[in-house]
C-alpha cells in the first residue's frame, strides 16, 4: 500500500510563542499526520527579498528564532513525527539543514533559481509549491535542477476556493515532469484534499491551527477537522 504522506502546516499560527509550537507539534502527531512543518526566515531578508514591507512588523514578531530549530526537532522525534520547515533564503536553510529530510519552497521563491541551485547542493529532497508558477517557469525550474523534486500542485490565494483548484492539474503536472505530485491545499475545507487523495497524489499539505486567534486562521483546519482529513485520506489508501 502507498502510504499518501500528509504534512501538518503550522506555518506562522504559533504566533511567535514557542510553546504554542510545542502543542502544535503533539496535536498534528494525535491526529495522525506524518510530518509537521514551520516557516523559518528572518524578516529582513525575506521582506527585501520579496520587495514586500506590508507585514514585516508582524513578521518580526512572531517568526522562530534560530534557537527554536533543534528544540523543534528534538520534540519532533520524541512524538515520532517528522519535523519539516519551509525555508526563504541561503541562510535560513543553512540553519535547519542538520534537522530535516527536506527544503521546502514557497511559491515566490520556486522562481529563483540561484537559490534553488543552492538548496540542491545539500542533496536533499526538494519540495516546490506551484503557486502562481506557469508550465514555461516550471520547464525553466527542471532544466536547471533535475534531481530529488517533489512538486506541491497549489493556488495562491488565501484563502482559494474549491473551484479555483482542480484535480486535472496533479495528472497534468504528473505526466510533464515524471515526478511525485502533491498538493498545498489552501481551501476552508477538506473536499479537495480527498479529491486529490483519491487521485494517488504523494503528499497532502494543508495548514492548521489549535485556536482562532492565528495570523493563517481564514486557511486553517482545526484539530478537529484535520483528523477527519487523516482518516478519509488512510481509507483512501487502503484501496490503492
Amino acid at each position: 500500500m502507498d502510504k499518501t504522506k500528509i504534512v501538518a502546516e503550522a506555518g506562522l499560527n504559533h504566533n511567535g510563542e514557542f510553546p504554542k509550537a510545542l502543542e502544535m507539534i503533539k496535536v498534528a502527531k494525535e491526529c495522525g499526520c506524518d510530518a509537521i512543518k514551520f516557516q523559518y526566515f528572518d524578516p529582513d531578508i525575506l521582506c527585501v527579498n520579496r520587495n514586500d514591507f506590508t507585514n514585516y512588523n508582524l513578521l518580526k514578531k512572531i517568526c522562530p528564532r534560530p534557537q527554536w530549530i533543534p528544540l523543534l526537532k528534538k520534540e519532533c522525534d520524541r512524538a515520532r513525527i517528522e519535523f519539516a520547515c519551509t525555508v526563504f533564503c541561503k541562510y535560513s536553510a543553512q540553519d535547519v539543514a542538520p534537522y530535516v529530510k527536506s527544503f521546502k519552497v514557497a511559491s515566490p521563491e520556486v522562481l529563483d533559481i540561484p537559490f534553488l541551485k543552492e538548496l540542491a547542493a545539500y542533496k536533499k529532497t526538494l519540495v516546490l509549491s506551484t503557486g502562481k508558477a506557469t508550465f514555461d517557469d516550471l520547464d525553466r525550474v527542471f532544466r536547471e535542477v533535475t534531481d530529488n523534486v517533489i512538486l506541491l500542485y497549489c493556488v495562491s490565494k488565501y484563502p482559494a476556493e474549491v473551484d479555483d483548484y482542480s484535480v486535472g492539474m496533479v495528472d497534468r503536472l504528473r505526466e510533464r515532469y515524471k515526478v511525485p505530485i502533491g498538493i498545498s491545499d489552501h481551501t476552508r475545507d477538506i473536499d479537495f484534499s480527498i479529491a486529490a487523495a483519491d487521485k494517488g497524489v504523494f503528499m497532502i499539505e494543508k495548514h492548521f491551527k489549535c485556536d482562532e486567534d492565528c495570523v493563517d486562521a481564514a486557511v486553517s483546519l482545526n484539530p478537529a477537522q484535520l483528523a477527519e482529513l487523516t482518516r478519509a485520506v488512510r481509507h483512501i489508501d487502503r484501496y490503492k
